[in-house]
């Protein structure tokens, strides 16, 4: 069986055995919050097709995003090895299926098999490459290539053009006021590299997004590439 998520299809079939009891498949709705700062988390969230976005929420509300993750891994994985209390919100930014996992099944998995240990750290360890890259990006790239990068990782974890996305996340991912958001897009729609309406935003070029965007888009695939092998990339 496949599961379309990294973690669990890169498991042994003994360990698949293991968890499958207490796999369960679920439909996230976007902008639902699945975990809060300060609160322990009881599931581990293995995204198919849908997209968590982990952001952190300063004291007057502002909101910025350290990272987004799809099938390619999972939140709660780390959690499971050590803290399960979470330090950022997670919210679902694009709607869709995942595994969901509850915690303690995963923890006692992995404390039994240190195989299935060096498979959690190996994925989360994907996800802090990207926040790590997403912190140098957002200090020292302008706007404008950052939305290229978060744009081709979203299409990455999706397969399809068609990018379900609002300004709203735009926003909180680029940490900049709506206004800016509207005219970056206007600007790489009239070049041809996308076109947007109301919570969509579709891949036009991209190629040409790719040589907008800077070197973190290609620092963060082929960072990820080499931890976890080749997690499935989408059709052009």
């Amino acid at each position: 069986m496949a599961w379309d998520n990294h973690f669990l299809d890169s498991l042994a079939p003994e360990q698949i055995e293991r968890l499958r009891p207490h796999l369960s498949e679920v439909e996230l709705e976007r902008n639902t919050v699945l975990d809060e700062a300060g609160e322990v988390i009881s599931d581990v969230y293995l995204p198919v097709d849908c997209i968590l976005s982990i952001v952190t929420v300063m004291r007057d509300g502002a909101q910025v995003e350290s990272r987004t993750i799809g099938r390619e891994s999972g939140h709660g994985l780390l959690h499971a090895l050590g803290s399960p209390v979470s330090f950022e919100r997670m919210v679902v930014q694009v709607s869709g299926r995942a595994w969901r996992l509850p915690l303690e099944q995963l923890r006692e998995a992995a404390m039994a098999d240190r195989d299935l240990t060096r498979c959690v750290v190996h994925h989360a360890q994907a996800t802090i490459l990207q926040a790590a890259q997403s912190t140098a990006c957002n200090s020292l790239h302008p706007a404008e290539q950052r939305l290229a990068r978060w744009l081709l990782l979203t299409q990455d974890r999706l397969d399809s053009p068609v990018l379900p996305l609002t300004q709203e996340h735009m926003s909180i991912m680029l940490g900049v006021q709506r206004t800016t958001v509207t005219a970056i897009a206007s600007e790489l729609q009239a070049r041809g590299l996308i076109s947007y309406v109301r919570g969509k935003v579709t891949v036009a070029d991209r190629p040409g997004l790719e040589r907008t965007s800077c070197e973190c888009y290609a620092a963060i695939r082929q960072g990820t590439e080499a931890m976890l092998g080749h997690p499935r990339r989408p059709k052009p």
